[in-house]
């Protein structure tokens, strides 16, 4: 099983300041404070945005993350007009990452595919499903540890 939440996009970002607007307006929207979001890079030539990894980082001990966007065909997103997707892994809170998958709604995607059955364990989640689980996970201050 993956470690990962999937969201096939309609468009990759067409840069890394677009992902940081996504991704801080989704922590402002739920109130939290805009994470830290880099551009991972190795020692070689730099990689376009589809072929790196972005970090996001925030304050607490817990919260990281690290996304990554490709092509993937369409047995894997779900639909013929989808042929992107952005993965969201961690090793920490889910319920930080999982505002980051929130955010890259904001690229044209309906469907977030939970491979990790992290957060409360559902297979998948709409935009409006996820922020309710995001919502009572706030509310009970649970951080959906990675396990």
């Amino acid at each position: 099983m993956s470690n990962s939440v999937f969201v096939p996009v309609n468009r990759l970002p067409v840069s890394l300041e677009e992902v940081r607007q996504a991704i801080g307006q989704a922590f402002e929207e739920l109130g939290l404070e805009p994470p830290e979001v880099q551009l991972h890079e190795s020692k070689g030539s730099p990689k376009a945005l589809g072929d790196s990894i972005v970090t996001v980082y925030g304050k607490g001990v817990h919260e990281h993350c690290w996304v990554s966007f490709g092509e993937y065909p369409a047995e894997l997103t779900g639909t013929d007009t989808t042929t992107h997707m952005g993965d969201v892994t961690t090793r920490g809170s889910w319920l930080f990452a999982g505002v980051v998958v929130l955010a890259l709604f904001e690229f044209g995607g309906s469907t977030a595919f939970n491979d990790s059955g992290e957060l409360d364990g559902q297979p998948e989640y709409d935009s409006l499903t996820l922020r309710r689980v995001i919502d009572d996970g706030l509310a009970a201050g649970n951080l959906y540890l990675a396990s």
